[in-house]
């Protein structure tokens, strides 16, 4: 599955396609089985600049196993992501580093389509994932949910010693 990036970003032309699980060496080391297929649309488009980019969007579903249980848990994939093409190593190390949500890429006129749809579903897959009867892992923001382990320590109250005791 190639493409020529700078072709389809000038002409904002559409490549669409599914890519096989079982064709994902990479990817098949994080799923639970390599069943099933991940659907894609890759639009070419000139960004503000006048740059060659494209919009890559995924959908589908892939099975990853529980961190808890170690069962097959159905993963959804509901996934947009935002690049940019240069045309060489050096000019991607003079891009400056932005907080957007464009990613730079080295483009070329037969980019593997399937390596950057693989790359972008593993990217994306959680790290610790759970069925929900397995519980949730506590994100940094749930930290008030848990208990806390000094909690008991609020109500300590240290032993004084005495200047008469020896």
């Amino acid at each position: 599955m190639r493409v020529d990036v700078f072709e389809l970003g000038r002409t904002a032309a559409s490549v669409q396609g599914a890519l096989d699980l079982g064709a994902a060496p990479r990817l098949r080391e994080s799923l639970a089985d390599e069943r099933g297929s991940i659907t894609f649309r890759f639009d070419g488009l000139i960004d503000d600049q006048g740059r060659p980019g494209a919009l890559l969007r995924l959908d589908g579903e892939v099975r990853i196993r529980c961190d808890r249980c170690g069962e097959p848990l159905a993963y959804s994939l509901d996934h947009a992501a935002r690049f940019q093409f240069v045309d060489h190593e050096a000019e991607l190390a003079r891009l400056p580093v932005t907080v957007d949500d464009v990613e730079a890429l080295i483009g070329s006129a037969s980019f593997d389509l399937a390596q950057l749809v693989e790359d972008e579903v593993i990217l994306i897959l959680p790290l610790s994932p759970r069925h929900e009867r397995c519980g949730a892992p506590v994100r940094a923001g749930d930290a008030d949910e848990r208990p806390n382990a000094f909690a008991m320590l609020r109500d300590f109250e240290p032993r004084r010693r005495s200047k008469d005791r020896h």
